[in-house]
C-alpha cells in the first residue's frame, strides 16, 4: 500500500504542473506587453492634447516598431487605424478589422479618448489560441480649437 502511487504517476502530475504553469506565465508576460502598449499610446495622446496628424504618427511608429500585429473589429467605437505605417483614421466598418480603436466624446468642454488594442497569444504548430481586448480612456483633455481634434 506504501507504493500505491508510484513514480511515473508522480512524474506526470510534476510535468501537467509545470506546462500549466508555464503557459500560465506566458500568458500573463503577453498580456502585460499589450497593456503596456495601452499605457504608452494614452500617454501621447495625452502628452500631444488629443489625436492629431502627428500623435497619430508617434503612437502608429512606437506600436510599429514593438511588434504591434493583432487586429480586430472594432464594433461600438467610431474610428479605427487600419495602417500603422500612416498617420490617418477611418470610420470604422462592421467588417473590417483595425490595429486600435478610437472612440472620443466630450463631457464639459474637455475631449476624452476611449482606445481599445488588441493582443493575442499563439503557439507554434497549434496557432492562436487567446484574443485579449486592452481598454483604456485618457484623462480629460481641454478643447481649445476643434481643428485639433477628433471629435464625435
Amino acid at each position: 500500500m506504501r507504493e500505491a502511487i508510484g513514480t511515473q504517476t508522480i512524474f506526470k502530475a510534476i510535468l501537467i504542473f509545470t506546462f500549466l504553469f508555464a503557459g500560465f506565465i506566458a500568458v500573463a508576460i503577453t498580456y502585460n506587453k499589450a497593456y503596456k502598449l495601452k499605457n504608452e499610446t494614452l500617454a501621447i495622446l495625452e502628452k500631444y492634447e488629443g489625436v492629431s496628424s502627428k500623435s497619430l504618427k508617434i503612437v502608429n511608429n512606437y506600436l510599429s516598431n514593438s511588434g504591434y500585429i493583432a487586429k480586430q473589429n472594432c464594433a461600438g467605437y467610431k474610428y479605427g487605424i487600419a495602417d500603422l505605417n500612416g498617420d490617418k483614421y477611418e470610420t470604422t466598418v462592421n467588417n473590417k478589422n483595425y490595429f486600435y480603436c478610437i472612440d472620443p466624446y466630450i463631457k464639459n468642454n474637455q475631449v476624452f479618448y476611449k482606445i481599445k488594442l488588441f493582443s493575442r497569444f499563439n503557439l507554434p504548430f497549434i496557432g492562436e489560441l487567446l484574443y485579449f481586448n486592452i481598454t483604456g480612456e485618457t484623462k480629460g483633455i481641454k478643447i481649445y480649437s476643434s481643428s485639433n481634434q477628433l471629435t464625435s
